[in-house]
């Protein structure tokens, strides 16, 4: 009678044990499917992402720059000056014009609901800025060209202006 006990216990452990391992292959299998899928999915966002991050770059640096403009930069190279001090000197010289009580004088209008001031500015080559300008209702850019005299002073002059329309 013990020993009927014992083997028939026996048996059911090894029945249990049997049900435990087969159980747990399953629960393996199927969570290394879900890993190779997550994997995927994440192989998916880090491809559409580093293509966003190159479609970015391209964007933003699309030769339309004083940096990126090799011969713009040699054109002041050659005359002894740095880029760097180039684009901050005429950064400041425009942004310098913004005066509290009147209009920036290189924006060809009058300011409708407040003076025009230059909100930034975007250095194409050796010759020419984009500024936009605002009232803080109405917005504009304009096509300003500079020139540095022998002396290092640089003079501007608005080539063109528009004023978004105000919907």
């Amino acid at each position: 009678m013990k020993s009927k006990i014992f083997m028939y216990l026996f048996l059911f452990a090894v029945l249990y044990i049997i049900f435990q391992y087969a159980n747990v292959q399953k629960t393996f299998e199927v969570q290394q499917e879900e890993i190779t899928s997550l994997q995927a999915e994440v192989d998916t966002i880090t491809f559409q992402r580093d293509s966003l991050q190159t479609a970015l770059d391209l964007s933003t640096n699309d030769g339309f720059s004083l940096v990126d403009n090799d011969k713009a930069r040699a054109y002041f190279e050659d005359l002894g000056y740095e880029i760097s001090y180039i684009e901050k000197k005429v950064e400041s010289d425009i942004i310098s014009k913004n005066k509290i009580d009147t209009d920036n004088e290189l924006i060809p209008y009058s300011g409708m609901s407040g003076k025009f001031r230059v909100n930034r500015i975007k250095i194409l080559n050796h010759k020419w800025v984009l500024a936009e300008f605002t009232d803080s209702e109405y917005w504009g850019e304009a096509l300003i060209s500079y020139f540095i005299d022998e002396e290092g002073k640089i003079f501007f002059e608005t080539k063109d202006a528009f004023i978004y329309p105000n919907y």
